[in-house]
């Protein structure tokens, strides 16, 4: 467990039940300024993180219920919408080390426990595939900034969020960033070289623990690998074997009009194009049990993040 890494998370803790926001046609309408402020301050001018929970609490307050799904739509919706006004606030090329020409804010729902059978957030320049959201410690690929929206969970034990401080390692071990990452074979996203996983989990790694039955969170991260944090998620497994389980994601990043930015920042970090494979891995192979069989529950729980305000 990192002592380091658990303090970054309990300051990166925002209520948002706290923020005062109207509710307009089952809808919440414009992100307060104060709370944008706050991600600015904790993502792009600090550690890189934001963990945005009290969504539950939230939906309290105007008689709604985060079980009922319609609410937990308004509330992942108002998720999305308090990103967008956060990257609208930050100037891109400061924080990452090849131009890249960012026009839009993309984001896609996804199943975080099932397979994904045709799944691309950029149709016009990458092919639709299959998709597992559970990964080992990694970086999504090209995109400075990004938000991932967790709950609520039904008959779902694990799953957490769990964030790396790659800077701190690099520095530490004088690492180069490039020499930190390898291509997925199933993913356009770039995993953490296999020799360096062991002490980051070890030594620079935190399980953010949340509430993910009766609330939603959505963590957004510095997600660049030259000074930003990688991220991955605790195994999430059914609580009763016997009855189905449900994992609902939304993925939220930063998108570009075509595949020169992304084969700009491949090659920034002396890497090839990737020809992504449409199939993912069967379980029990090596590809599985490499990439996307996720960190075990017993470093999580080693690991658990104090929920602050």
């Amino acid at each position: 467990m990192s002592s380091s890494m658990a303090n970054i998370v309990k300051q990166a803790m925002v209520d948002v039940s706290g923020y005062e926001v109207e509710l307009v046609d089952g809808r919440f309408t414009t992100v307060p300024a104060d709370l944008t402020a706050r991600l600015v301050k904790l993502v792009a001018d600090g550690a890189g993180l934001a963990v945005c929970h009290g969504a539950g609490a939230l939906l309290s307050k105007h008689g709604m219920d985060i079980r009922r799904e319609a609410d937990a739509a308004a509330v992942r919706d108002y998720f999305e919408a308090v990103f967008r006004r956060f990257t609208a606030e930050v100037d891109f090329a400061q924080y990452t080390p090849v131009v890249m020409d960012y026009d839009q804010v993309a984001s896609m729902d996804v199943d975080g426990f099932n397979k994904n059978t045709s799944f691309t957030p950029n149709s016009d320049h990458t092919e639709s595939r299959e998709f597992l959201t559970t990964k080992c410690v990694h970086f999504d690929a090209a995109t400075t900034f990004i938000g991932n929206v967790y709950g609520p969970n039904t008959n779902i034990t694990g799953g957490l969020p769990i964030v790396c401080d790659t800077r701190e390692y690099c520095r530490l071990t004088g690492t180069d960033p490039a020499d930190l990452i390898e291509l997925m074979p199933h993913s356009y996203n770039v995993a953490v070289r296999q020799e360096h996983v062991e002490a980051i989990l070890a030594d620079h790694a935190v399980a953010v623990d949340v509430d993910l039955i009766n609330d939603m969170v959505m963590v957004v991260l510095n997600n660049e690998v030259a000074g930003g944090l990688a991220h991955a998620g605790s195994t999430p497994r059914l609580v009763d074997p016997a009855k189905p389980g449900k994992r609902p994601l939304r993925h939220i990043e930063l998108q570009f009009e075509d595949g020169q930015n992304l084969n700009n920042w491949y090659r920034h970090y002396r890497l090839a194009m990737p020809e992504v494979k449409v199939q993912v891995p069967e379980a029990n192979t090596p590809d599985h049990d490499r990439y996307h069989q996720g960190v075990s529950a017993e470093l999580a729980a080693q690991s658990p993040a104090t929920l602050g305000s």
